[in-house]
């Protein structure tokens, strides 16, 4: 997303660089889990990465939040008057809701969602995953924007939604138990059985990413940036020490969260640009999608093909109960290999779309 209707300005590459790193946790996250053999899942190294994969949805949803709320800070008059800024925002949503059904899409024929396995089709096609949360967050974060009028007050209003995603869980849990509602729309605010990332409480990333966003950024040297995520950070980690907990998604579980993430932003403010041999990473931050999509297809396939998964799914000799260490590294390595390239053409191919938008017309 850009931040100005005339120009394209200097992408904030904090922001790129922290998305980046989460995007390489998460393909380790999904390789590993999709094929390394279980007698490996208790070692100490096992433990520690499943809680930094922890860090990688909520690092995701805050940079989401904290760059529409950027934008909408520098374009708030063209997107309340449903301008050029409002169509593209919308624009970039609607994608993000494409990607995230076409890859959750059980089965290409569609008839088989009126046979007897139907409903357990359409649960796994509108399963609540990352994406679909991204989606849903931008598009509330977007939505308030006529109603509330005013930038200073979309941030506030945002902020305290954030705030009782996080609050009124038990509430949403005991109304969730006796909703009507069709399960599909249901998941989007609770877990119905298969979704993981309902916008209660994870909503409470981007939402509070809309004040954050801006607050940090708005300072414009690297030492102030990294100071104030700083003192955000450490600010959320004293909250999660003394707010009650339910054992689950609760206070502590959403602000340690977040105080840790904005420590690893303020790291990220004192990376510019890349050296050489790791502008991969900083595109798997600025084309995140294409990452996320490139990476998961391989790794778990889609209604057309299968993934990586399948080796162990399927318990393919030699390795029926799973891969080793060496070979999910090896297993790791390709799927990277493979991203980084799709990722790096469609980097130039933007690149060269770039350039001809800014050849003088003869």
């Amino acid at each position: 997303m850009t931040t100005s209707s005339a120009s394209p300005p200097a992408r904030l590459l904090a922001l790129d660089w922290l998305r980046g790193v989460a995007v390489l946790v998460m393909v380790e996250c999904h390789v590993f889990n999709a094929v390394l053999a279980p007698r490996y899942r208790e070692a100490a190294w096992f433990i520690f990465l499943n809680w930094l994969n922890g860090f990688v949805a909520p690092a995701f949803l805050l940079v989401s939040g904290g760059v529409i709320g950027i934008n909408l800070q520098k374009r708030w008059q063209d997107v309340l008057t449903f301008g050029k800024g409002w169509s593209r925002l919308w624009r970039r949503i609607g994608q993000i809701y494409i990607v995230a059904y076409l890859l959750h899409l059980p089965t290409p024929f569609v008839w088989q969602f009126f046979g007897p396995n139907g409903s357990h089709l359409v649960a796994l096609w509108t399963k609540m995953d990352i994406l679909q949360c991204v989606a849903g967050s931008l598009s509330l974060i977007l939505l308030l924007v006529p109603l509330v009028r005013n930038t200073r007050t979309h941030q506030f209003v945002c902020v305290a939604l954030g705030v009782f995603a996080v609050a009124g869980v038990d509430h949403v849990a005991r109304w969730a138990e006796v909703s009507a509602l069709p399960r599909p729309l249901l998941s989007y605010l609770w877990p119905t059985g298969v979704g993981l990332f309902p916008l209660v409480p994870w909503a409470a990333f981007p939402l509070l990413g809309v004040g954050l966003g801006p607050t940090i950024f708005s300072a414009t040297k690297t030492s102030q940036q990294c100071a104030r995520a700083v003192m955000a950070g450490v600010v959320f980690l004293v909250v999660a020490r003394f707010v009650p907990s339910n054992g689950w998604y609760d206070g502590v579980f959403v602000f340690s969260r977040l105080g840790w993430v904005l420590c690893a932003l303020a790291a990220c403010c004192w990376l510019g640009e890349p050296v050489r041999g790791t502008r991969w990473l900083l595109e798997f931050g600025q084309l995140s999608l294409w990452s996320y999509t490139v990476h998961l297809i391989i790794v778990y396939g889609s209604g057309l093909s299968f993934g990586v998964d399948a080796l162990r799914t399927y318990k393919i000799p030699p390795f029926t109960e799973g891969f080793p260490l060496w070979a999910a590294l090896i297993c790791l390595a390709i799927v990277l290999s493979i991203t980084a390239r799709v990722v790096r053409w469609r980097a130039k191919s933007l690149q060269r779309q770039a350039a001809l938008r800014m050849m003088p017309t003869p």
